[in-house]
């Protein structure tokens, strides 16, 4: 079932179920009102006629009064007054053939003052009266109950609530509808985007209502969207050619070697170039799978607790047996007294990978291959690594690319690299929740601080 049909019988359903409610107080209170109505003027009947037929049987001294109209049937009569004395003898009535009144009746009027009961076909209303005299009379009047007034509104309410059922039926369809045409047209938007113009966004309304707020929701996630789309894109653009081009190469320089026999420094010249453009490849092969893992598996990595300096000292040691001609002067600002601040929670094979990543990228772009790291700690706990290198910098426009995955600066073009080391560091950084900064002003050098969250 479509909302739009959901929500008119909905509605209906509960509009009709209040004039339901409605309707039945108004019929009840009309037929009560009816009623009481109907019994006042009975009593006002009987206290008229009691008064006068008393007055005139004490005054006459007689046992009965005759009734008005004693030659009639009881058929014809809609309704009557019976009177009746202390014993419960009937003294006074307008239909002497009509059935009389058992003495439990009367005797229930007696002790009640007044009663009233159904009577045949009649509706009966009875009192006691007490005559000057001090003599005590019973009187009794009763009259059909006329119930057209009562089911003339009945039928007019009847006919009201279907008329109404039908306009609120029409009136909710159409403004389900109104009320349903922005969702319509957002799927109409959502339907018309296509995998190929990741660009487009739905049209935001100035209705600051859920479905505003949706759509906002929507956008953003197809920014997401497109961020990822294009990083894909970019991802194989540049893993072919990072991975095609030292393929080719050696593919070329083996190609050429078995072509004609050659001297063996020749030889060992093309082996020691494939060696190194293979080990290139083995290089890029080893950053991807790490980056790959991290995004994959982050949640699931293991932290320890472990002293910062020794992990910076651990990272430049590795990279100096790899490097020796780099140059790394490492310092400590303000060391804390307490040792326990020295410590931080992390993966310590990932952060030493995240800070020889970054002390391989300032010394292989300053010109003397020399970079700086500083160690200090805040007051409030965290401590803080900047890395300074004196290399070209980094123009403001790149600062935002330099982490995505294979983004090579253009002032970077001429140094070999393969573009994943930063996007690697900053992967591991948002998987420890380190707060990573660049601040770079060309060409005087570029900055990393990475700034540690407090694990004590």
């Amino acid at each position: 079932m479509q909302i739009r049909t959901r929500l008119t019988i909905q509605f209906m359903l509960i509009v009709a179920s209040i004039m339901l409610v409605a309707m039945f107080y108004i019929y009840f209170q009309f037929k009560q009102h009816l009623q009481n109505e109907f019994y006042g003027n009975l009593r006002s009947k009987a206290n008229l006629t009691v008064g006068v037929v008393v007055s005139r049987l004490e005054r006459e001294n007689l046992v009965e009064v005759p009734s008005p109209s004693s030659s009639s049937s009881f058929t014809a009569f809609t309704e009557n007054i019976s009177i009746f004395n202390a014993d419960g003898r009937r003294v006074y009535t307008f239909n002497p053939s009509g059935p009389n009144f058992a003495s439990a009746t009367l005797e229930e009027i007696r002790t009640m003052g007044e009663c009233r009961f159904p009577h045949g076909d009649y509706n009966a209303f009875g009192t006691r009266f007490q005559a000057p005299s001090g003599n005590n009379y019973t009187v009794i009047s009763e009259a059909i109950f006329n119930p057209t007034e009562l089911n003339n509104l009945a039928r007019i309410l009847i006919a009201v609530f279907f008329a109404f059922c039908g306009l609120v039926a029409v009136g909710g369809w159409f403004f389900a509808g109104q009320a349903l045409s922005p969702v319509s047209n957002i799927m109409n938007q959502v339907d018309a985007l296509l995998p190929s113009d990741m660009s487009r966004r739905l049209e935001t309304s100035k209705n600051h209502d859920e479905l505003a707020r949706l759509v906002v929701t929507f956008n953003r996630l197809l920014d997401r969207l497109q961020t990822a789309f294009n990083a894909q894109k970019l991802f194989l653009s540049n893993i072919s050619h990072e991975l095609k081009n030292p393929l080719t190469v050696i593919i070329s320089q083996i190609e050429i070697m078995l072509q004609k026999d050659r001297p063996a420094a020749e030889y060992r010249q093309t082996l020691q170039s494939v060696l190194d453009d293979a080990r290139e490849l083995n290089l890029v092969s080893d950053k991807l799978m790490q980056l790959a893992k991290i995004n994959a598996s982050g949640e699931e990595m293991n932290f320890e607790r472990i002293r910062v300096d020794e992990a910076v000292w651990q990272a430049k040691s590795v990279l100096l047996k790899a490097h020796p001609d780099y140059k790394i002067n490492f310092e400590i600002l303000n060391l804390p007294e307490d040792e326990e601040k020295l410590y931080v929670r992390v993966n310590d094979q990932l952060l030493r990978t995240a800070l020889t990543n970054l002390m391989d990228n300032g010394c292989k772009y300053s010109p003397d291959k020399n970079v700086r790291v500083r160690l200090s700690f805040l007051a409030e706990g965290n401590s803080v690594i900047e890395i300074q290198d004196q290399g070209p910098g980094i123009p403001d426009d790149e600062v935002a690319l330099v982490f995505e995955p294979f983004y090579r600066s253009r002032k970077t073009d001429k140094v070999k690299g393969s573009g994943i080391g930063l996007s690697l560091v900053d992967s591991i950084m948002k998987l420890h929740r380190i707060k990573l900064q660049v601040s770079s002003i060309a060409p005087k050098g570029t900055v990393f601080r990475l700034e540690f969250p407090n694990s004590n």
